[in-house]
């Protein structure tokens, strides 16, 4: 972040090191993008080399020709011998794309494709006349040769059904497009001859199967026929309708049912019998009206009135009455006697039929024993008979259907129609040229930012300030910008100027991005300790070359345009480099002043226009650099310093590299911590920290230095940073 932090905050003293560096964090897309732009050329020299690559793809394959034929499985037609009823061919329990498959894989398998090649003759050609450079093609193949042959032609061979259809198209690739035409069609071809064959041959095994089945079934008939007669012979069986039956049998129906017409008739007679026996003329002559009882009661009853009319008109004594009366005693008799004889008739024919319906129900139970008897002879009976009849019918079935599959085995049809025959190919299928780049920019790209996230993963150097805040839990005070260096100012040359190091932007250059960002450090330190002036400040890093001096340099100068009496001191005793950026020389220092060698004259003013900055380089190089900066009389320097300055920057040596800031550390009212981007490493940047919170440091924040602003996430401070900067830039220029 830029601008204004909160004051440092030191993390609990139970918090170690390793702790803080093992946060989990978030990768969000801004991340993302960071990483991506971080390895910009990575991944663009993936792309290329993928590039590279299809284009060599294109350059180095051969052209390839593909010729399609395609064909209709019709799953539904008959493929049986017509023995439907026999052997049932039923596809209802297969799934129609499962056969289409299994069709494919036919027409793939190695011998359909031996056919197709030695049906072409394609031995002579290319590429399989590759395979015999060293021994030419005799006729004859090896195992091996046989193998890569039918190789090859199967790679070359695709076989793919069409969907929601019983087509399947197959097609061919050849560097010849003669050659992918005739493979195409030459597949179709020995696939349906196979086919046809494999049919033809099915149909002639089941029918020398059925033949050898019919000879052990003419046995088997002729055997059940003879012991069915036998049998019938030896049980007395003699059959006498389409059911079958025997003598017992028909004997027991006829006497059951004569016995029930001698039950009836003995009925009937017993009726009149038992009517006879109540001597009432008038029944007698219903059940027998035509006898002479009928004519004696008409008799009786003429004699009965005339009687009756000469009794009345005469009175009893009447000679005539007495005459009527002795013919009606005499036809009374004659009544008497005719119902006696009829009383005996009916008793002698109720006594036959009585004697009938025993006579037969005798007979009926004699025979009911006898069918008793035969009844398990009867059901053996039964049983021979239908095996005879099955072995009958079986043998009449299968004698038919063998004459049958001898015509149909010649013309049995395959179930494949060719729709369309494979024609001559007009252009080659590969290579595709724009398929080929695509997926060779599509490759490098997702290689290099594979390699990206490898190289992202492999890399431990902190590169932004969000990066630095997680690992080191210490505030940002400022971002400073990668410095686009130039020698010219910004007014008039002046004197002097050529002497000193471009990257000092604070002056010459004041309103570029990277003045910019020192004047926000500046802010950031005066808003970050408002209440507590920080006097002396010292700026560190890990490891040198960091960006230490320069930071310090600029940063001294920021304060000194605000006319703050600023004093600029390069306390790196061993390799300080303030007095080159300055063009000063460095035979007088802080190292001369410390050992009483030199005066007021180490102090050096190097701008006229900036009267308040005064730079005291480090001097020549002392023996014991680290016990001179821990004397007490750097304690008394510093203190004196605080007196006579608004602002002491220290250019301090590197943390990691050598003790010697260990002891100014404690002097300084505030430490920076200086991370280059892309540089420091983040154990290096703990450890720094550390050492300082160990010697009793007050460390104010980070600055990170030499950022691409392209890798923070704030996107508008960077697109701002441009636009300011430029406006600045233009603005005095027309001044």
């Amino acid at each position: 972040m830029q601008g204004w932090t909160a004051p440092p905050q030191k993390p609990p003293a139970d918090v170690s090191v390793g702790s803080l560096s093992q946060q989990p964090t978030i990768v969000t897309p801004a991340d993302l993008r960071k990483m991506l732009f971080k390895h910009k050329w990575v991944i663009l020299i993936a792309i290329l080399i993928g590039i590279a690559i299809g284009i060599y793809h294109i350059e180095t394959t051969v052209p390839q020709y593909e010729a399609v034929s395609r064909i209709n499985i019709d799953l539904g037609r008959s493929a049986n011998i017509g023995v439907e009823n026999v052997i049932q061919q039923n596809n209802e329990y297969f799934d129609p794309d499962e056969i289409l498959q299994t069709q494919a894989q036919i027409m793939r398998s190695a011998t359909v494709a031996k056919e197709a090649i030695d049906m072409l003759n394609l031995y002579q050609k290319r590429p399989f006349s590759e395979l015999f450079r060293g021994h030419p093609y005799s006729g004859q193949l090896t195992p091996a040769q046989r193998a890569a042959v039918v190789g090859i032609f199967q790679s070359s061979t695709k076989i793919a059904p069409v969907p929601g259809t019983g087509l399947l198209d197959v097609s061919f690739q050849s560097p010849d497009p003669e050659v992918a035409m005739n493979a195409a069609n030459a597949i179709v071809d020995a696939y349906m001859a196979r086919d046809l064959q494999s049919r033809y041959q099915g149909t002639m095994r089941i029918s020398n199967w059925l033949a050898q089945q019919l000879n052990g079934l003419k046995q088997q008939v002729e055997a059940n026929q003879k012991s069915l007669s036998e049998y019938v012979q030896s049980h007395n069986l003699v059959p006498t309708d389409t059911e079958g039956g025997n003598l017992v049998t028909d004997d027991l129906t006829t006497v059951n049912q004569q016995l029930a017409e001698a039950k009836a008739d003995r009925i009937v007679k017993e009726a009149r019998y038992k009517m006879a026996q109540t001597r009432n003329p008038e029944l007698l002559i219903s059940v027998a009206p035509g006898t002479v009882l009928a004519s004696l009661r008409q008799q009786q009853a003429d004699l009965m009135v005339q009687a009756a009319q000469l009794k009345s008109k005469f009175g009893p004594q009447y000679p005539k009455l007495l005459e009527i009366n002795r013919q009606l005693a005499s036809v009374q008799a004659d009544v008497d006697t005719e119902i006696n004889s009829l009383t005996n008739r009916f008793a002698e024919e109720y006594h036959t039929a009585v004697q009938t319906e025993t006579l037969m129900q005798s007979r009926l139970d004699d025979l009911k024993q006898a069918a008793y008897r035969e009844n398990a002879s009867a059901a053996q009976f039964d049983i021979l008979k239908h095996d005879a009849e099955a072995s009958s019918d079986l043998y009449d079935a299968l004698e038919l259907k063998l004459k049958e599959a001898g015509i149909t085995a010649g013309l049995s049809s395959t179930s494949v129609d060719v729709i369309d025959r494979a024609t001559l190919p007009l252009s080659p299928v590969l290579p595709k040229k724009r398929s080929d780049l695509m997926f060779g920019f599509i490759g490098g790209l997702m290689g290099g930012i594979v390699v990206a996230f490898v190289l992202e993963s492999m890399d431990d150097t902190v590169r932004t300030s969000e990066e630095a805040e997680g690992i080191a839990q210490l505030p940002t005070l400022a971002v400073v910008p990668h410095l686009a260096l130039k020698r010219e100012a910004t007014g008039a040359q002046r004197a002097g100027e050529s002497s000193l190091m471009p990257e000092l932007v604070s002056y010459l250059d004041p309103q570029s991005r990277g003045a910019e960002g020192y004047r926000t450090l500046r802010s950031a330190i005066l808003l970050s300790a408002a209440d507590r002036k920080p006097n002396v400040l010292l700026i560190t890093s890990s490891f040198a070359e960091e960006g230490k001096s320069t930071t310090a340099a600029n940063l001294g100068m920021s304060f000194a345009q605000r006319q703050e009496r600023v004093l600029l001191v390069d306390t790196d005793l061993r390799r300080g480099t303030t007095h080159l950026k300055f063009g000063l020389s460095s035979r007088a220092g802080l190292s001369s002043l410390l050992a009483g060698e030199s005066g007021k004259e180490a102090y050096v003013r190097p701008f006229a226009d900036l009267p308040t900055f005064t730079v005291l380089p480090r001097g020549p190089i002392p023996p014991n650099p680290g016990e001179m900066l821990a004397s007490h009389a750097m304690e008394e320097m510093v203190s004196q310093w605080r007196k006579d300055y608004d602002r002491v920057i220290l250019d301090s040596s590197p943390i990691l590299a050598v003790s010697d800031s260990l002891g100014l550390a404690t002097l300084a009212d505030g430490v920076l911590i200086l991370v280059r981007s892309g540089v420091t490493r983040r154990k290096a940047l703990l450890r720094t920290r550390e050492l300082l919170r160990r010697a009793g440091a007050h460390i104010s924040g980070i600055v990170i230095n030499d950022v691409d602003l392209r890798l923070e996430n704030y996107y508008y401070a960077k697109r701002y940073g441009y636009n300011y900067g430029a406006g600045y830039g233009e603005s005095d220029s027309k001044k």
